[in-house]
């Protein structure tokens, strides 16, 4: 069995909509006009009628009728109208009930009256001893209020054309822009750029305009970042894997000895490890499910940790690398985090040192910098060093860097324990990167000896 559906699109349902309500709205206004117009001629026929009849019984007080003649009445006629001069009894025989009544009492009445099966309007008074009725024949009167009627229904008919025709541009304007976003967004899920939305109409369809030219600007973005990210990824990757592969190769053949190439091997894995780490670290950014347990950290311990951890990569590369607690150096942290965000702020100073440098680690209340007497960034860039591969585009060609990400991730992980990051730095004498925390008393059992 097949069911009938409604219009589906936007257009086509405000359309439907707003002529459905107009189509009742003129019916109501049709019925409503008919019935005020029917009344108010109505008012006015009475109204006429009565000034009428006084007008005739004041010319009968002038002029009343022989006592022969009243005794039977007197009858008189038009094509519209009748006039009866009659005995206030039979008057009343005429006339309804109510109206006899109201004509004996008050001397006066109107009202609606049927003669031999014909409706009438009328109008009675009492005047030189005699009874007056004037009586009109009611569909004289229908025939007065029809040309009304039939005006309310072209002005209705006219009416509705003209709200026709609104609904429909209404319509209109407000399903195009909705429609342009539909079809925008189409074209940016099938891998499109769409131009711009433009910014029109209410407020509500500026609103939904603007917001989609925001998502594809963001995701352009996005996109742009990721292609940037798998290009340094390719050449991080790359670099390491060919020298892998050159020195097994060599091994094989014994062009290179086991320890040479044992010791190339080991760097480059460890290079690719980095980079990994980096990559699976992203990940957990983009997903936003870095963990932290924040709990009373020394950090000092954080940077004993670091020396040691980095002691190796420091001396092949033929840098100082040493640590200063400032006491007391207690932070609200998460440990491991904490860990993670100063080694790669290590890495970075390690590598952009030069042979004979130093890299120092300052623990203190609340704060642990990595201070390096390297090349420094300009002032100029200073505002944007913890964006994505903003520095890796900058200074890549020039001084040795990593993936672009590490500077990112450590923001990322400040920010996750509730701190922030800072840099200073002066080109030509060194950089400071540092990680400012919540500061904390550290319990005894947790306090690192201290380094000096």
């Amino acid at each position: 069995m097949t069911r009938l559906r409604g219009p589906r699109s936007l257009r086509a349902r405000l359309f439907a909509g707003i002529a459905l309500t107009l189509a009742v709205s003129t019916v109501v206004m049709l019925a409503v006009g008919a019935i005020l117009t029917r009344r108010s001629l109505d008012t006015d026929a009475r109204q006429a009628l009565d000034r009428q009849v006084e007008l005739i019984v004041a010319q009968h007080a002038a002029s009343p009728l022989p006592a022969g003649q009243t005794a039977v009445g007197r009858f008189l006629a038009t094509e519209q109208e009748r006039v009866a001069i009659l005995l206030p009894a039979q008057a009343e025989l005429l006339l309804p009930a109510d109206a006899a009544r109201t004509l004996r009492r008050q001397g006066q009445a109107d009202g609606t009256v049927e003669v031999r099966g014909e409706p009438f309007m009328f109008a009675a008074r009492l005047g030189s001893g005699d009874a007056i009725v004037l009586l009109r024949a009611a569909r004289n009167q229908s025939a007065d209020w029809q040309p009304f009627f039939v005006g309310l229904a072209i002005a209705a008919l006219v009416g509705a054309l003209l709200t026709a025709v609104a609904a429909f541009l209404l319509a209109r304007a407000v399903a195009r822009p909705v429609s342009r976003v539909a079809e925008a967004s189409r074209r940016l899920a099938e891998g499109e750029s769409p131009e711009p939305l433009p910014v029109e109409g209410s407020t509500e369809l500026r609103q939904l305009s603007t917001a989609f030219n925001e998502l594809s600007d963001e995701l352009h973005r996005a996109q742009d970042a990721e292609r940037s990210f798998l290009l340094t990824v390719s050449h991080e990757l790359k670099t390491p894997l060919t020298a892998i592969r050159g020195h097994a190769e060599a091994l094989a053949d014994s062009v290179v000895s086991a320890e040479r190439a044992g010791e190339v091997i080991e760097r480059e894995a460890r290079r690719l490890e980095r980079l990994v780490r980096d990559l699976l670290d992203l990940a957990r950014l983009r997903r936003r499910s870095f963990d932290v347990a924040l709990t009373a950290t020394d950090l000092g311990r954080i940077a004993g940790e670091a020396v040691s951890r980095h002691t190796p990569q420091a001396q092949h590369y033929g840098v100082n690398l040493v640590a200063r607690v400032e006491p007391p150096a207690g932070a609200i942290a998460d440990a491991g985090r904490t860990l993670q965000a100063v080694s790669n702020l290590v890495e970075n100073a390690i590598r952009s040192t030069s042979e004979g440098g130093t890299v120092e680690i300052v623990a203190s209340s609340g704060r642990i910098a990595v201070i390096d007497d390297g090349p420094g960034i300009e002032p100029a860039d200073l505002a944007r060093a913890f964006e994505r591969f903003y520095l890796w585009e900058r200074y890549g060609v020039d001084r040795p860097v990593g993936s672009g990400l590490g500077l990112a991730i450590v923001s990322e992980l400040a920010a996750a324990m509730g701190g922030r990051v800072t840099v200073a730095s002066t080109p030509g004498r060194g950089s400071e990167f540092a990680i400012e925390l919540e500061a904390a008393p550290v319990p005894e059992h947790l306090a690192y000896a201290r380094l000096t």
